[in-house]
């Protein structure tokens, strides 16, 4: 199974593959709004966590043209902005959850069993 990260901050773009890797999940890595929707166009991603603030399209932009090509996808949206305003612009955009920075891994793991439904990854890592 594969998650699409998109997140511009270098840091916790890392620290997310780290986890989704340690997890079993590959993943492909995209640092703006407009490269994640290439990426989702080119790639077989099982679940996007998205960024709000990003260059070029934003968080929100991003989930909505997801949710809209593929309606089942789980998306997590993730914050450093942590009001209820902005929980529900990402849940009005598509999100399926929306997860507070910093985000801790034991957080990110439980989110990601919630949405794959307990899934157990059978793909081999691939980093891009």
């Amino acid at each position: 199974m594969n998650v699409l990260i998109v997140e511009d901050n270098k840091p916790v773009s890392l620290l997310l593959c780290r986890i989704a890797e340690e997890a079993g999940f590959g993943y492909f890595i995209a640092a703006d709004g407009e490269a994640a929707l290439r990426l989702f166009d080119q790639r077989d991603v099982d679940l996007a966590i998205v960024d709000v603030e990003l260059p070029r399209l934003d968080g929100y932009q991003v989930a909505r043209e997801m949710r809209n090509q593929r309606p089942s996808l789980p998306i997590l949206v993730i914050s450093g902005n942590t009001g209820e305003s902005w929980r529900q612009q990402a849940m009005d955009a598509g999100a399926t959850e929306f997860l507070p920075k910093p985000v801790r891994p034991s957080t990110l793991n439980a989110a990601l069993s919630r949405l794959l439904g307990n899934t157990s990854p059978d793909a081999q890592i691939q980093r891009r």
